[in-house]
């Protein structure tokens, strides 16, 4: 029986340290597209007009593309949208070891995400698409922060993928 109990965790440690963590799988490169265009068009999917500004703003900063007013103009369309994914509720219960009594607790499940979607302007096939999932904050002025360092994380992203050879 010893010797199954060691054998398991010799074959288990070394499974572990054969499979591959997050750190091993290199970034792929962006369409050559994406990477050589010259002008986009942004579009703001709805659901969150802070998230679009505050995009608008590091994009523009960044100034890799020249931001056109019409989609006619551009070589890509990038569109950000904000959702809240609701996927029900997730229910529990504690006992109180003290006294015996059983409470219920019930939270709604949710998960804010910030979409970015770059299509090609002319045939308007989606080329990449990326979710940011912003962090959960209860005070309003925190809720917009994390908006704001979700859309700033998505241009982070693309300014690093952009920069991946070909």
């Amino acid at each position: 029986m010893r010797k199954l109990a060691l054998y398991l965790c010799v074959l288990v440690s070394l499974n572990a340290s054969a499979a591959k963590n997050r750190k091993d799988v290199p970034p792929a490169p962006l369409p050559a597209v994406v990477t050589n265009a010259k002008k986009i068009f942004l579009s703001n999917g709805g659901g969150s007009n802070l998230a679009y500004d505050s995009f608008y703003s590091e994009m523009k900063q960044w100034g890799k593309y020249e931001i056109v007013g019409s989609p006619e103009e551009a070589d890509l369309i990038v569109e950000l949208a904000y959702r809240v994914e609701r996927g029900g509720t997730r229910v529990w219960s504690s006992t109180n070891t003290y006294d015996g009594t059983t409470q219920v607790h019930s939270a709604q499940i949710v998960d804010p995400e910030l979409t970015l979607t770059i299509f090609d302007a002319k045939t308007k096939n989606s080329l990449w698409s990326e979710v940011d999932h912003r962090r959960l904050a209860r005070r309003e002025k925190n809720r917009e922060k994390e908006i704001i360092n979700s859309a700033d994380r998505l241009v982070e992203d693309l300014k690093a993928r952009v920069s991946i050879p070909q």
